[in-house]
């Protein structure tokens, strides 16, 4: 009997040395929440980020959780308060997040600059004179493009206008394909993301010089390797199919290498 409860206690210990250490790692997983700008509704942007989120997860080894805002203030307060461990964000918000919570770049969206500009529907109007003091749909008043568009941009050629939000960059288009409003101000990426039949309903009055991209950030909080990690797996996205199509969805054509000074020039932007 003895000898029998010696070999339950040895067979005990070895399945303890082999289970502990899968064990340890699912208790120490790290998991990293990835707060996305909420430029469409948080069930749209979860649609496409979730799987990329996914994605970066398996790839890492680390529970990336994709994660937004209600809306674009409550989301640049989330960001000035540190709450998410990885951004995706307009680069003129991530010179914020820097400044604010020492945020720092990762990476950067390749071949894809962000580029506001300002439509309208075929059978309106032609010409952005004729948008003088007219009411202008935009996803949310206080939209970095808003003010650019606004400040940088019209207010210098004379044109006063009233942006209204709407809520999110599809109904942007929405609203204006309904006539609700006469145009509205936009991002060339966002309109490339519209099948080709509904973007045959608008044309496009303006566009801007092309800005520095979305960049991908990291709080100070996370560990360097940590960030590496992350961070090769972002730009290994462009390198195979899986990740090509994930990126294809969002119309992100590549990925690059970032550092914070690629994002300087947005600091001196004219804003109001």
């Amino acid at each position: 009997m003895e000898k029998h409860r010696h070999r339950v206690v040895q067979y005990f210990m070895l399945l303890v040395c082999l289970v502990s250490p899968a064990w340890a790692q699912a208790m120490t997983q790290i998991e990293l929440s990835f707060g996305i700008t909420p430029h469409q509704s948080p069930a749209e942007l979860g649609k496409n980020w979730v799987p990329i989120s996914q994605y970066l997860s398996q790839r890492t080894g680390y529970q990336i959780q994709f994660k937004t805002s209600k809306d674009l203030s409550a989301y640049l307060k989330d960001v000035e308060a540190g709450v998410f461990d990885l951004l995706y964000i307009n680069p003129y918000y991530f010179t914020k997040a820097q400044k604010a919570a020492g945020y720092s770049a990762m990476a950067k969206d390749g071949g894809t600059p962000l580029i506001g500009i300002i439509i309208a529907r075929k059978d309106g109007p032609k010409d952005i004179k004729a948008l003088q003091g007219a009411k202008i749909a935009t996803h949310d008043v206080a939209a970095f493009m808003t003010s650019y568009v606004r400040f940088g941009y019209l207010q210098d050629s004379g044109i006063q206008i009233e942006p209204v939000g709407v809520g999110s960059l599809e109904s942007v288009y929405l609203t204006i394909d309904k006539g609700l409003f006469p145009a509205g101000i936009s991002i060339q990426r966002a309109f490339g993301l519209l099948d080709l039949e509904k973007q045959a309903r608008f044309n496009v009055l303006w566009k801007s010089d092309p800005l520095p991209p979305f960049a991908y950030a990291a709080h100070p909080r996370v560990a360097p390797k940590v960030i590496e990690q992350v961070r090769q797996a972002l730009l290994a996205m462009s390198e195979n199919t899986e990740g090509r199509a994930l990126l294809a969805k969002v119309n992100i054509k590549a990925i690059m290498p970032a550092s914070d000074k690629d994002f300087e020039g947005m600091r001196r932007l004219k804003m109001e």
